[in-house]
């Protein structure tokens, strides 16, 4: 996770290697997935949130993530947008992005579960499960928003390697300024910020706190690494301009 010191550093430090590109189409993304496959593990491995499944972090775990990781690419229609870094040709960050409509059925899905866990995982990924689909019982997003259709920045990470150097924040912009341009009938830009940092920069560039869910309401809340400061799920939010 990006600390404070880190985060008052950004800015100093250079980016010349890292290009921030868009991923359109699934081939593309397809193509690309083993180059992700390593952020996307570390993103369940050290995210708040994912952090309690311990599963997560075996091989028997990182081979479903793996799977899930090209199911995940391969069923989205929307802009991927990752960081690039030329000088080691590899993935530095990503957020992979999905649609999320008043109608649609498959929204309280959970894909990950497709796959072969002992009984224990499971139980992990519920608890996980089950505290996130405490926000849709309580709240209607679309309700709330007065909209039918929204962006979701579901997957958001930077490889341990390079955080701390102000990729994040470059990573949300392209994210907020692709979706203003966008014309694929997208209402609002949503963030799910498990991780605190995350959300104060979604913060700084203008997206506001929708809701957000004290992580104390989840049993198994305390293998949380730094849960005092990852203490809550927020969910940020931009609309389309008129």
């Amino acid at each position: 996770m990006e600390g404070e010191a880190a985060e008052r550093n950004a800015d100093q430090t250079s980016q010349s290697s890292i290009e921030i590109k868009i991923l359109q189409s699934r081939s593309e993304k397809v193509a690309l997935a083993k180059a992700f496959l390593s952020p996307w593990l570390q993103f369940f491995a050290d995210d708040p949130l994912f952090s309690t499944v311990d599963a997560y972090r075996t091989k028997e775990g990182e081979k479903n993530l793996e799977a899930l990781l090209e199911h995940v690419l391969k069923n989205n229609d929307n802009p991927c947008v990752y960081a690039w870094d030329v000088n080691k040709n590899q993935v530095a960050g990503f957020i992979v992005q999905n649609t999320h409509a008043v109608d649609d059925v498959a929204a309280g899905t959970n894909p990950i579960k497709q796959y072969n866990w002992s009984e224990t995982a499971l139980r992990d990924i519920d608890k996980v499960y089950e505290f996130v689909a405490k926000i849709r019982k309580q709240f209607n997003l679309f309700s709330l928003l007065g909209v039918k259709k929204v962006l979701f920045m579901r997957y958001v990470n930077v490889a341990r390697e390079y955080r701390g150097q102000g990729i994040m924040g470059r990573l949300v912009a392209t994210c907020l300024s692709e979706f203003q341009k966008q014309q694929r009938g997208h209402e609002a830009i949503l963030a799910g910020c498990s991780n605190y940092y995350v959300h104060r920069k979604c913060l700084q560039l203008g997206m506001q706190l929708l809701l957000e869910l004290d992580y104390s309401e989840m049993d198994n809340y305390k293998k949380m690494a730094d849960y005092q400061t990852h203490s809550k799920l927020r969910c940020m939010v931009l609309k389309c301009r008129e």
